[in-house]
């Protein structure tokens, strides 16, 4: 599964401020809950399967301060431009540490394209397609075995 984000100024512009905007994906803290709910159902059969007590102790959520993500973002927007990208976004992927008997993780990694000149002919007829950029992704956040609180 790969989670993407993407934000544009077409976005629901916040009331209260004329340079913050509501990104397209926001969903209901009610929402959330359900998802979460749903995955844990999902997946409860198969962590029991490894024991019951695996499930309880398998990382079901991720933690990043900030500070954090707002520096990494400054890192791979930096790291995009010194080798000649263009950063549009960040893909999440899940993933595991085998050297943890294959305890839940996630990491961010920038997606993005080759910057294309002005003028070159080649940004006038195809959109450049975003891809995973050779930038290294953001893991080591502090995990949690809860699930999303009701």
């Amino acid at each position: 599964m790969v989670v993407s984000f993407n934000c544009t100024q077409d976005d629901e512009k916040i009331q209260d401020s004329s340079s913050i905007y509501k990104p397209s994906g926001v969903i209901s803290q009610e929402r959330a809950i359900d998802l979460n709910k749903a995955w844990a159902s999902k997946n409860a059969s198969l962590f029991n399967k490894a024991g019951e007590s695996k499930f309880e102790s398998e990382i079901q959520s991720h933690w990043w301060s900030l500070e954090d993500l707002r520096n990494y973002l400054d890192y791979a927007e930096h790291e995009a431009e010194l080798k000649g990208y263009n950063m549009t976004g960040v893909r999440v992927y899940l993933a595991a540490y085998p050297e943890k008997n294959n305890q839940n993780t996630l990491f961010f990694a920038p997606t993005g394209h080759k910057a294309v000149s002005q003028a070159s002919m080649l940004g006038l007829f195809l959109q450049p397609r975003d891809e995973d950029m050779p930038i290294n992704p953001l893991n080591e956040g502090g995990g949690g075995a809860g699930g999303y609180p009701d």
